[in-house]
C-alpha cells in the first residue's frame, strides 16, 4: 500500500484556497502511484482557525467543498483531510477536529480527535468536543489503519513531562490489531519538539507492533511557526522516512518497501 504524505501550508480560514491545495497534492499522488493521500490536522482550515469556527457560513462552507473535492477526484485515490465538524445535537461546543474520508464517490467522517489540548497556545476545548474511540478505518484492500490527531499521540508518561487526562487513543487500538497507525498533526516547533515526537511515535509503534506515520503542517501563523519534519517509523520504533524541516513537500512512502518511493 502506497501512501502519500502532504506536508502542506495551509493558510488559515482559506477554505477555497486550502482545497485547491490539497487537490493539487491529490494529482501528484495519484501520479505516484499512491493508495492514499494524507494531509495535516485541520488541513481545510489551517491551524489554528480560532473563532473562525464560529461562523456557521463556514462550516456550511465546508460542507460543499468536500463534496466538491470528491467530485475533482478522477481515480481511487482516497484524501484525508482535515475537518471542523458539527456535532448532532444542539449542545456546545459544537463541533469535533476530526478527519474526513474523500473519494470520488462522496466523504464520510472517519475519526474524531479525543484529547485536546487547552494549555500554551492551544484552546481547544473553546471549540470542540472530544471524540470517542478506536478510531480504526477499514480500506477496501483489507488494510486496517489507526487513526490519531496531534494531542492523542502524546499518552507516553514514561516520555513526556504530563499529559493529557483522558483515554489513551494508542491503547484503544491495541486489540484492533491496525496494520499502520497514522497521527495527523499541526504541531508548533519548539527546540525540544522533533525528537520527542519521534520518541513518542517509536514507543506507540512498538506497543502496537506496526508501522506509525506522523504528518505535520509546516509553516508560519502569527507568533506560531510549524516546523514538518513528518516521519514515519516502522514497528520496531526505527525512522523508515524523514520529511524536511520547514519546507512544504511530498513523499510516498510503500508499506511493503520501507525504501521511499518518492522524498
Amino acid at each position: 500500500m502506497r501512501l502519500a504524505l502532504a506536508q502542506i501550508n495551509p493558510l488559515v480560514g482559506a477554505l477555497q484556497g486550502n482545497a485547491e491545495r490539497i487537490l493539487v497534492a491529490a494529482s501528484e499522488a495519484q501520479r505516484d502511484g499512491a493508495d492514499v493521500l494524507l494531509t495535516p490536522e485541520l488541513s481545510l482550515w489551517g491551524y489554528p482557525p480560532r473563532d473562525l469556527l464560529l461562523q456557521p457560513a463556514r462550516i456550511a462552507a465546508q460542507a460543499e467543498l468536500l463534496q466538491w473535492m470528491s467530485q475533482k477526484l478522477d481515480s481511487d485515490l482516497i484524501v484525508l483531510v482535515g475537518v471542523a465538524l458539527p456535532t448532532d445535537d444542539d449542545r456546545a461546543p459544537g463541533l469535533t477536529n476530526s478527519i474526513a474520508l474523500v473519494h470520488r464517490q462522496g466523504w464520510r467522517a472517519v475519526a474524531h480527535k479525543q484529547l485536546l489540548p487547552s494549555y500554551d497556545v492551544f484552546d481547544e476545548r473553546r471549540y470542540f468536543r472530544p471524540g470517542d474511540g478506536p478510531c480504526l478505518l477499514s480500506l477496501p484492500n483489507g488494510k486496517r489503519l489507526g487513526l490519531t490527531i496531534c494531542e492523542d499521540l502524546w499518552v507516553d508518561d514514561g516520555l513526556q513531562r504530563e499529559r493529557l487526562d483522558g483515554p489513551d487513543p494508542i491503547d484503544q487500538l491495541i486489540p484492533e490489531q491496525p496494520d499502520l497507525v497514522i497521527n495527523l498533526a499541526a504541531s508548533p516547533f519548539d527546540v525540544s519538539k522533533p525528537a520527542l515526537r519521534q520518541q513518542l511515535a517509536a514507543a506507540a509503534a512498538q506497543r502496537l507492533n506496526c508501522p506509525l506515520i506522523y504528518l505535520n503542517q509546516v509553516g508560519g501563523n502569527d507568533e506560531l511557526v510549524f516546523d514538518g519534519a513528518s516521519f514515519v517509523v516502522g514497528a520496531d520504533g526505527a525512522v523508515q522516512l524523514e520529511l524536511p524541516v520547514c519546507e512544504e513537500h511530498l513523499a510516498v512512502w510503500d508499506s511493503g518497501h520501507p525504501t521511499p518511493i518518492r522524498i
